[in-house]
């Protein structure tokens, strides 16, 4: 398969009932687009079953992760260690995640969100997987809390991004890939993104749609305002154009780069 005409979305919630219920379609969708890999974002254990069901149809295009999303942060407990584990020892299974923190909504506690977030981190030590990050509103804690497990870590990509140069350069620092949605493509919400995506590192860039969320702005064709992994284009196009490359850069640099992150060698 040529990379230069594929693309990988790292991220895409597809055990969301909105994409779910048609998931046949999702998948057409999907191979029209030349979207050669999906993994499936995964916010609490019962994602991530449903996640390998998904799979257990369509082998050859998906993968997933596990976690609790700090949304999901209150209903994690020490006792849920094991099935995480049991389930990052499946070879479709690539990352540890969706976790991190939260402060925007706050849907579980401060409190719930940090204790949740360094299991997680504990976890990673021991598995020797990747890391998949979510941080909205809580920068400070989240990196402390990172700095703090930095020695027996193995990679993280932030996904998402869509803060400031100073947080881009910081997570730079730390050794994190950056994952980039739709976001880039709002002319509005994405401007300050538009502007320092060009400081990230051509090795640690890789895209994703966070499906059925952000869809992109630059989608010239009636939709649903349902985001899915078929429009991963659009965000791409939008990154070649900020960067002023070529769209088959975009695609090799992330392909290649998500498949080096992910241990993907199918």
């Amino acid at each position: 398969m040529n990379s230069a005409h594929f693309l990988i979305d790292i991220g895409a919630n597809l055990t969301h009932p909105e994409l779910n219920k048609k998931i046949d379609v999702i998948v057409d969708n999907i191979k029209s687009a030349n979207i050669e890999k999906v993994i499936i974002t995964s916010s609490n254990t019962q994602d991530t079953k449903e996640a390998l069901e998904i799979i257990s149809k369509y082998p050859d295009l998906f993968y997933t992760t596990v976690g609790f999303h700090p949304h999901n942060a209150k209903d994690y407990s020490s006792k849920d260690v094991a099935e995480i584990e049991a389930f990052l020892n499946n070879d479709k299974v690539l990352a540890l995640g969706e976790c991190g923190l939260d402060f925007y909504r706050e849907y579980s506690s401060k409190e719930e969100q940090l204790f949740c977030f360094e299991q997680h981190l504990e976890i990673a030590k021991t598995i020797k997987k990747p890391i998949f990050l979510h941080e909205r509103h809580a920068f400070k804690d989240f990196v402390d809390m990172l700095k703090k497990h930095k020695d027996g870590l193995f990679k993280y990509v932030v996904h998402c991004f869509t803060g400031t140069k100073e947080e881009l350069k910081t997570y730079i620092d730390m050794g994190c890939y950056i994952g980039i949605t739709g976001w880039i493509t709002d002319e509005s919400r994405g401007k300050r993104l538009h502007e320092i995506i060009k400081y990230i590192p051509e090795d640690r860039l890789m895209i994703e749609t966070d499906s059925p969320y952000l869809i992109p702005h630059n989608i010239n064709f009636k939709h649903d305002g349902i985001n899915e992994p078929s429009y991963l284009i659009y965000v791409a196009e939008t990154i070649a154009k900020c960067l002023n490359k070529d769209i088959n850069y975009v695609k090799d640099v992330t392909i290649r780069n998500t498949k080096l992150f992910f241990n993907i060698n199918e």
